[in-house]
């Protein structure tokens, strides 16, 4: 994930001495790669101390690094870069369209696929084979994120069951088995009903896997496996869930993939039984 990508996604979240470092370096990239720790802190208005703690939760290793990554991007992200990956307008034309939605899938995959944490996914793909069901929990756009990896693990023989009604969810929380996984779906970490969601099934014992844009939120105070993606900076009115969408649809193919890679034999004849019958049932009307 890019260094001004994961600003953005933790700005919210910073305290405002952090902020106030955070903001600086977004405005203030290119000044930054030749500056040190001291010389951003007080341009910033901060201390070196509160940089150091702000690389802390960016995950960056180093101010070295900070620096490397700002003169990298800076060198691959063109002026046009805030128009490009800027909403649409009134009238807009169709190509420019075109062009703003394909670099915003391209950075958002990007990013989602340079970021995401391995050691999470290995502990996700554990949990899950372990889990006697797999319950799912998203509103919203989160929503068709958890019915893709219904139908994902469905294929290959879990049980799962996919609620977007909190009504409907907690009785179940309360009644299930205690070696269920239940798996969150929020792109902002801070829907009402999910954060509910996860108050309960930390009471009932249960493990708890969430999938949240990058950047701390409410909803990893409650998981027990962290997955998070990147978002490109999306304006404040957000006509749609496009980009945040795409992270989290490229998230779950990461850990479909690489489920069925460490269970491939079990997992490709499920894969394989699954798509024969319906084969068969499509033969049936022909």
């Amino acid at each position: 994930m890019s260094v001004k990508g994961k600003i953005l996604n933790a700005l919210p979240y910073l305290s405002k001495s952090k902020q106030k470092v955070a903001t600086y370096i977004l405005k203030n990239p290119a000044a930054v790669t030749k500056q040190s720790v001291a010389q951003l802190a007080a341009a910033a208005k901060s201390s070196p101390a509160t940089v150091i703690r702000l690389l802390k939760d960016l995950e960056i290793a180093s101010f070295t690094l900070l620096k490397i990554n700002l003169a990298a991007e800076q060198n691959t992200v063109g002026d046009k870069d805030e128009k490009i990956y800027a909403d649409i307008a009134a009238t807009e034309d169709f190509d420019s369209i075109k062009q703003k939605l394909l670099a915003n899938a391209q950075r958002s995959l990007l990013e989602t696929t340079d970021q995401i944490d391995q050691r999470a996914i290995s502990k996700l793909t554990q949990a899950i084979g372990q889990a006697s069901q797999i319950i799912l929990f998203g509103v919203g756009a989160s929503a068709l994120v958890a019915e893709n990896i219904a139908q994902k693990w469905s294929r290959l023989g879990y049980v799962t069951i996919v609620e977007t009604d909190l009504n409907s969810l907690l009785p179940k929380l309360i009644n299930t088995a205690a070696d269920s996984l239940i798996w969150l779906v929020s792109n902002s970490g801070e829907t009402p009903e999910i954060l509910v969601a996860a108050q309960h099934a930390r009471s009932c014992k249960l493990t708890i896997a969430s999938l949240t844009r990058f950047g701390k939120n409410s909803l990893t105070n409650y998981a027990d496996i962290i997955i998070q993606t990147a978002q490109p900076p999306e304006s404040s009115r957000r006509i749609a869930a496009t980009s945040s969408l795409l992270a989290q649809f490229m998230a779950v193919d990461l850990i479909f993939y690489y489920f069925v890679s460490q269970h491939f034999d079990c997992s490709v004849k499920a894969l394989q039984d699954s798509k024969k019958i319906l084969q068969d049932y499509q033969l049936t009307f022909k």
